[in-house]
């Protein structure tokens, strides 16, 4: 198919000048298109790429904070758990004597199961084998003997409530004597052991020479 140039040459000036500013933007256009438009919407595909990064990595992160937040609310009750622990199952002595203080402790349960408490007598505390490296806070057994009397119901529930009562006490002795007299009512020897603090370890004193 072969080009009319004497065609051309029949059309008027106007449509020339319709053709031609036709194809300037024609032109414009197209170079609009490669040098604007495709990069700018190239732009906004990499943007939408990185908020998406950014969304997800706000999304992790308030995870974490959340995670963190629970985790410290769990470390918080965990303490919390062991101080009340610590406090009701480490003896302190009363008056210098841990035989007063277990006294003092263990009296109100046997009113409640109706053992009786005749004496009390506080046995050598027993170490407690020591950790490498060893703790600031030395800790040891301390076991008291109860001497009392009871049924064997009484005296089973004495112990039972011991034991529900105060988590960190421990039976480590138990004789039950029959008493011809009553035969129902029995003398018993129980002996319970409770942790105790011991003597807080120094740092070794430095030499300043």
């Amino acid at each position: 198919m072969s080009f009319d140039l004497t065609a051309l040459a029949k059309i008027a000036p106007s449509m020339k000048r319709a053709l031609t500013i036709t194809a300037v933007a024609a032109a414009a256009g197209g170079a609009l298109l490669f040098m604007a438009v495709l990069p700018s919407r190239a732009r906004l595909l990499s943007v939408r790429s990185e908020l998406a990064g950014l969304n997800e990595t706000i999304a992790r992160m308030r995870a974490d904070i959340i995670g963190t937040e629970q985790q410290r609310t769990k470390t918080a009750a965990a303490e919390a758990k062991l101080n009340t622990l610590t406090s009701a199952g480490v003896i302190d002595p009363l008056l210098g004597s841990f035989a007063m203080r277990g006294k003092a402790l263990l009296t109100p349960l046997a009113q409640e199961t109706g053992f009786v408490i005749d004496s009390v007598k506080e046995l050598p505390p027993i170490p407690l084998q020591v950790p490498a490296p060893p703790p600031e806070q030395l800790y040891a057994r301390q076991p008291v003997e109860f001497t009392g009397h009871g049924t064997y119901d009484q005296t089973a529930a004495f112990i039972a409530r011991v034991e529900a009562s105060l988590p960190l006490t421990t039976l480590s002795g138990l004789l039950i004597l029959s008493l011809p007299q009553t035969p129902e009512t029995h003398k018993a020897l129980i002996t319970f052991e409770w942790p105790t603090k011991g003597e807080k370890r120094l740092p070794p004193v430095k030499n300043g020479n």
